[in-house]
């Protein structure tokens, strides 16, 4: 692809990318402090912490998708 909509598919991926780098491990921080056992509550907590890891999951799944999107749209090859 070529001309002006190859290059606002190239900022778009780019821009892209950068949401998703900067919020590939947005979920992290609180799943890894009740895998610490930072947070206490038995079951709900527990509940809590694995739909916390599958929105992790599917956060990052939709983040990988888009970019593919974006790259197979663009011609352009994975980063």
């Amino acid at each position: 692809m070529s001309g002006p909509d190859a290059l606002e598919l190239r900022m778009l991926l780019g821009r892209a990318q950068n949401l998703s780098d900067e919020h590939w491990r947005l979920l992290s921080g609180p799943r890894r402090a009740m895998d610490d056992r930072a947070w206490v509550g038995g079951p709900s907590a527990t509940g809590f912490a694995s739909r916390l890891e599958d929105a992790e999951r599917r956060l990052q799944t939709q983040l990988a998708r888009a970019l593919q999107l974006l790259r197979d749209k663009s011609n352009l090859p994975a980063l």
